[in-house]
């Protein structure tokens, strides 16, 4: 009977035959074990295992031995028996005539996980309404749990109960009933151990060379056999005697015609008989002329051997090739070969491989790998694949591993059975090293991509352009980037040729040293218009694996507006140098303001210099190379580490982690600008309860409470009203004091104009007033308004974690949207932190 594998049986019954519909149908639900679809997963497994294969299974579960089997060893039961009121019961109440001899062995398998093996053994049994005496051939071996202990015990067996009735009856009839058909034709004899006679048919005195009215003498009969061969005999003949083998005497030898001198090699077959005392009383038997069968099978040896040195020499160059190589038999993909290094990659022994069908051994692989031998079955054609991905278990955890391999048909011109060659190489650590380098690839494209510098990347000496952002193509190439992807710098900007960039490009291609000018002129010519610009340029060298210089990372700074104001200055400085006398102190307080806002610019310009050469080279690709090499280290040399240098390694880890994290909130940071911004009707409340959902977790961990009153609608950008909340949230989680939960209060008003004093708003606009308090751990009050300031941190890294960017990037939000936030708290006794935001 067949399950319908689209009704709501469990998956793992399905395609289980009568007997997995059987488990499905019974009621579980007052069992130990429970509903089917809530056993453990190593049940289940096994439970399919043994439902989908025709031989007799049967599986001992959990503490209490509970019992499952299958279609094929339902017969094993009989008629009328345990069938099927033993499924699920306790072993010792389903077998108690046996249990006295089957509890030792599964005791054994439970203890040692060592699996046992008995051979045409007798354990009677009840079935067909009777106790009957049955033979059985079966091993027992340990099942494993979810978490790899011992948990039940799979025996494997099949019943041998008529093969040994008939082994029996043969073995009553066979030696007279051999010696009746022999005897017609071949030579005979028959010995009396007690009166030393010893009798021959003509065929026999024939062959010894005397007469057929002669008596045989034992010592002609042993004469007879060639030296070579007479005290080999002789031994075999004691040894039938003594009763060695149940007296039967088989041996193969020599004999030389007394008169002709004619060699015959024969084979005698025989047996003494013995009297109840144990003594022979009878050694009778044939010589069968074998001279023909001998020499062709001598021959036939000779080539067997040669056969045989072939397959050995076949065998050993399997055995040391440098790849996986493996040869299965048959639709059951019957493992006959598996090298070393394909053990190595299944990690299997050739006992556990060898001679078992494919996917009994490894069911997780079935799905990947049987189609393909489907294929070179029907088609007894090759396949080949690459990069074929299969779940190995390896140390009792599955893992996916790629393998390039090719399938092929060794007899595919026989009629017998078809074998098939696996040749594999596993390409695990290249593909997962490829995807991490296309990944970190990935993320550095959209950080220059991203990026609010104009950057791009040009390749080899033609300077090939691979990457460029949009700050680049629009601001400054005046080109979309379908115009110069994958062209030469030269050849979309032939107006390069007389300017001194491609040389210096040219140069960190060369030397690989970071060429860096400030204030240098570039012109651009598009459709006819030339584009004057006044730039800061950073040229840095890209190197491969091998050191080796493979392209260069340009970054560039639009400076016109502040070189253009610098001359502006110069020129109205020398203007001013004539009215100096008359008005020296007006222009010295003039200059004096004038000089602070070039220092301003040039400090800001330095600043934005600075961000840019950090994001784009000195943190982003030592931090990328930090994080690769380590997490490859770790991966790759993790047993030759002490613990002392896995203990650096994780510090390491942790380390870029930290850098990963201030990256991430300086390019925030810069990327605040107004200019970017679109504003639109934002209801703070939605905003709000986003967070909150956003830091459950933490607020749950945390036991924190957290309050808050209708929140107004304003006019805002919403993922930035998400970082301001997020951030001051987040601080009153982090900041909190040490065993008592936090509790964080938001509520609303209507600023009033005293509110306003001392911050740089519009007086004469209206504001709403957010007020954010909590009961953390506070801070001085002579702090508060440095704790705004970019990298500002009021306790140690490892006290809390983080970069001191978060309140520098709330404020910076605040000032963009035309308000204001201040900070007021008390060392010990919690924060409160107030925002205006225009109405």
């Amino acid at each position: 009977m067949s399950i319908d594998i689209n009704s709501s049986i469990p998956k793992f019954l399905q395609g289980g035959g009568k007997m997995g519909q059987i488990i499905y149908e019974k009621d579980w639900t007052s069992h130990s074990l429970g509903k089917p679809e809530n056993w453990p997963m190593s049940l289940k497994i096994s439970i399919s295992n043994i439902l989908k294969t025709a031989f007799p299974k049967f599986i001992y579960w959990g503490r209490d031995l509970i019992c499952f089997y299958n279609d094929a060893f339902r017969p094993s039961l009989g008629k009328d028996g345990k069938h099927p009121s033993i499924l699920g019961e306790k072993a010792e109440v389903a077998w108690p005539e046996t249990w006295e001899i089957i509890k030792p062995l599964i005791d054994q398998v439970l203890k040692t996980g060592k699996p046992t093996w008995n051979k045409n053994q007798l354990i009677p049994i009840y079935r067909n309404g009777k106790m009957e005496n049955v033979y059985w051939t079966f091993s027992y071996s340990a099942l494993l749990a979810d978490d790899e202990n011992i948990k039940g015990v799979m025996v494997t067996c099949t019943e041998t109960t008529e093969e040994i009735l008939n082994l029996q009856r043969l073995e009553e009839s066979e030696d007279l009933l051999k010696f009746a058909i022999d005897a017609a034709e071949l030579g005979t004899w028959d010995y009396n151990p007690h009166t030393n006679r010893f009798n021959g048919n003509d065929r026999l005195k024939s062959w010894f060379g005397i007469s057929t009215e002669d008596e045989i003498e034992l010592t002609l009969a042993t004469e007879a056999m060639v030296p070579r061969d007479r005290d080999r005999v002789t031994q075999a003949i004691k040894r039938a005697l003594e009763g060695v083998n149940g007296g039967k005497y088989d041996i193969t030898y020599s004999i030389e015609n007394k008169k002709t001198h004619e060699i015959k090699i024969v084979r005698a077959l025989g047996r003494a008989w013995f009297n109840g005392s144990g003594e022979a009383y009878r050694f009778n038997g044939t010589l069968h002329d074998v001279t023909e069968q001998e020499k062709s099978a001598e021959k036939l040896r000779m080539a067997n051997q040669q056969i045989k040195n072939e397959k050995d020499r076949f065998k050993n160059i399997i055995h040391n090739a440098p790849v996986g190589i493996a040869i299965f038999k048959g639709e059951q993909c019957i493992v006959e070969m598996a090298n070393p290094f394909i053990l190595a990659i299944l990690d299997k022994t050739s006992e556990e491989l060898e001679g078992q069908p494919l996917y009994e051994v490894l069911p997780e692989i079935e799905n990947g790998v049987s189609p393909l031998f489907e294929e070179v079955l029907k088609n007894r054609e090759s396949v080949l694949g690459t990069e074929l991905i299969l779940p190995i278990k390896r140390k009792g955890k599955i893992v996916n591993a790629y393998f390039n391999f090719i399938l092929h048909p060794l007899n595919k011109h026989s009629d017998d059975v078809l074998e098939v060659m696996f040749i594999t190489n596993e390409v695990t650590d290249y593909v997962v090293a490829r995807n991490i380098l296309e990944e970190n690839e990935s993320q550095f494209k959209n950080l220059v991509l991203q990026s609010p510098i104009a950057m791009a990347i040009l390749r080899g000496e033609n300077l090939v352009i691979e990457m460029a952002n949009n700050k680049l193509l629009n601001h400054f190439w005046k080109r979309s980037w379908d115009n110069v992807i994958g062209k030469r710098l030269i050849e979309v900007f032939p107006e390069l040729e007389g300017q001194e960039y491609v040389g210096q490009i040219t140069k960190v291609l060369r030397t690989g040293q970071t060429v860096q000018k400030q204030e240098s002129k570039a012109i651009v010519v598009k459709d006819n218009e030339t584009f004057e610009f006044y730039v800061d340029y950073i040229y840095l060298p890209l190197r491969e694996v091998d050191g080796s210089i493979s392209g260069v990372m340009l970054t560039v700074t639009d400076v016109t507006d502040q070189f253009l104001a610098k001359e502006k200055l110069v020129n109205f400085s020398k203007e001013m140098e004539e009215l100096v006398k008359e008005r020296t102190e007006l222009l010295r307080k003039a200059n004096d303001k004038l000089h602070q806002s070039v220092k301003k610019l040039e400090y800001a310009n330095a600043e934005l210099e600075s961000f840019t050469y950090v994001s784009s080279h000195d943190l982003q690709e030592p931090l990328r190379k930090i994080q690769v090499y380590t997490s490859r280290i770790l991966e790759q040399e993790q047993d030759n580490l002490s613990k002392t240098c896995k203990n650096y390694f994780e510090k390491i880890s942790v380390s870029a982690s930290r850098m990963r994290i201030l990256i991430d909130d300086l390019l925030t940071f810069s990327l605040l600008e107004e200019n970017q911004m679109e504003f639109e009707p934002t209801e703070l409340n939605e905003v709000f309860n986003q967070v909150v959902e956003n830091l459950s977790s933490r607020i749950e961990n945390s036991g924190a409470k957290v309050s808050s009153s209708s929140l107004p609608k304003v006019q805002a950008i919403p993922f930035q009203m998400r970082q301001v909340f997020s951030n001051l949230l987040g601080n009153a989680l982090k900041f909190s004091k040490e065993n008592i939960p936090p509790v964080i209060n938001i509520s609303t008003e209507t600023a009033k104009l005293t509110d306003l004093e001392g911050l740089s708003l519009n007086k004469n606009n209206a504001y709403h007033k957010i007020i954010i308090e909590d009961n953390g751990i506070g801070f001085e009050e002579e702090q508060a308004e440095k704790i705004f300031e970019v990298f500002k941190r009021l306790h140690d890294k490892s006290e809390y974690e983080g970069t001191g960017m978060g309140l520098s990037i709330v404020k910076k939000i605040i000032l963009n949207h035309n308000g204001a936030i201040e900070a007021t708290g008390t060392d010990g006794q919690g924060a409160i932190f107030t925002i205006y935001l225009p109405q």
